[in-house]
């Protein structure tokens, strides 16, 4: 059995990692610079650990990790969300397994731009994107059928759909560069991959059914596994390991196109269930199978349908999937994670008004990373 170390503790999706590998018989210790995150009062962690800023003390944070990892006599590191470009900067640097790539991996498929021009280069279809460093440049070709959004962004944030010439009001630059992105028709799927050099070892989709400020709060297998192959494609090309994301549209016409990619994991996370022994694939490099039921989050679903109670059929769907899912955070036999989510959740809002952002960028603020 191994001895492993799950960052991002804050991450609902880095719980359920941490307590399938500790139902596998590994040792699990959970990471994160927040002292009161979703598994710290949980019964499975061998140790919760604090560590700097990796975005404000990159310098402290590497010394950090290095020193664990042999302090701890870590076997492997598993980076799970957005930190994960930070862990990027150390690949190579520590003495055990980590699941991750390097950051120019990394770096050129997190970046909007690059990463279409990338996946052009290897034969995906792609809609036409074009990249933007003064908005003057493409404010006559602004239509209905274009989206703004930036080079460096997350959750959806900013992204501009329909976007007006005429009330637009968007910091663009040659240090903050934006693509313009033609908006394609179909259906919306996420994709995540599990990978080890380059080979896919599992794969799930869901759909986009039930958000909240554009991000997926209802997850659900879609029996569609690698839609069109993007995933074999882009990891294969780029020996890729670790967690490899994409959301993408289904057209009409049958053709799978990207419209981004996430180098890290995602909810789909929580599809996975102790059966699979996702701890094979990671460790082993084994292929494996998803077969976990459909998971909810349970404040973010309730805030979906608010925003949606007006609209046709909303509800009827709605309490439909309320019905076969489980809940992400929430058991009625242990309290206790779901008041520290509380705990959280005010310590984000604290961040959000501090630095006058929104509360889900808060969440991700001291581990962006924006191309430095």
């Amino acid at each position: 059995m191994a001895k492993v170390l799950v960052t991002c503790a804050r991450s609902p999706a880095a719980i359920h990692l941490g307590r399938l590998l500790h139902e596998s018989g590994h040792t699990v210790i959970l990471a994160d610079t927040k002292r009161f995150h979703l598994g710290r009062w949980r019964s499975w962690p061998n140790k919760c650990l604090r560590h700097p800023s990796p975005r404000f003390e990159s310098r402290q944070f590497s010394q950090w990790l290095q020193q664990v990892v042999k302090t701890e006599s870590i076997d492997c590191v598993i980076p799970v969300y957005e930190e994960t470009f930070h862990h990027g900067l150390n690949h190579g640097t520590l003495d055990c397994d980590h699941f991750c790539s390097n950051i120019e991996t990394l770096d050129r498929l997190h970046n909007k731009y690059e990463f279409i021009q990338f996946a052009k280069s290897i034969g995906i279809k792609v809609p036409e994107t074009i990249l933007v460093k003064n908005i003057s440049q493409i404010k006559s070709k602004l239509t209905p059928e274009h989206i703004l959004k930036p080079v460096y962004s997350r959750f959806g944030e900013n992204v501009i759909i329909k976007p007006n010439p005429n009330k637009l009001k968007i910091d663009v630059s040659e240090t903050n560069p934006w693509i313009l992105q033609e908006r394609l028709d179909g259906k919306q799927y996420c994709l995540q991959g599990i990978c080890k050099d380059g080979k896919v070892l599992s794969c799930v989709a869901y759909s986009s059914e039930f958000t909240v400020s554009k991000s997926s709060v209802f997850f659900e297998k879609t029996g569609k596994g690698d839609l069109g192959g993007i995933i074999e494609k882009v990891a294969s090309n780029c020996n890729y390991t670790g967690f490899l994301s994409f959301d993408v549209i289904l057209g009409e016409d049958g053709v799978v196109r990207p419209i981004e990619c996430n180098p890290r994991a995602t909810s789909a996370l929580h599809l996975y269930s102790a059966k699979d022994k996702i701890d094979n694939a990671i460790l082993k490099g084994d292929v494996i199978q998803c077969t976990g039921i459909s998971r909810r989050l349970v404040l973010p679903m309730w805030i979906n349908l608010v925003s949606n109670l007006f609209k046709k059929g909303h509800f009827k769907n709605w309490r439909k999937a309320i019905k076969r899912s489980k809940s992400v955070e929430w058991n009625v036999f242990d309290p206790r994670p779901g008041l520290l989510q509380l705990i959280s959740l005010l310590g984000f809002t604290m961040v959000a008004l501090r630095r006058r952002i929104s509360l889900i960028a808060a969440t991700t603020y001291e581990f962006e990373w924006n191309g430095k």
